[in-house]
């Protein structure tokens, strides 16, 4: 893939996952969650910063995979779970299109 097909993938994964990313943080802070919006910008501040595949990969493996279950044991309300599954569920599509065949859909 060349540079250009590669900066507009990331730009419509940023299309997909930052509204997502931006409502679960708003509603982790309507709900008084910090800690949890806290994680939410930064994993939101990478999806900004992510320049290569390999840099959204790493942003779903190591920051949003893990989320699932954590979101259980931090008593995440139905809303924000339901907002975070929303998120998770986009992520998993887009990953699964970049390793159906290396490039992005």
């Amino acid at each position: 893939m060349n540079d250009d097909a590669i900066s507009a993938a990331l730009e419509s994964v940023r299309d997909q996952l930052l509204p997502l990313t931006d409502a679960l943080i708003a509603q982790l802070e309507a709900e008084a969650d910090p800690r949890s919006a806290e994680w939410f910008v930064h994993v939101r501040h990478n999806l900004e910063r992510a320049r290569t595949e390999e840099d959204l990969i790493m942003i779903f493996i190591e920051q949003l995979g893990p989320t699932g279950p954590l979101a259980n044991l931090a008593g995440f309300t139905p809303i924000a779970r339901l907002r975070l599954d929303q998120l998770l569920a986009k992520a998993q599509e887009v990953a699964f299109a970049f390793s159906a065949d290396g490039e992005a859909h």
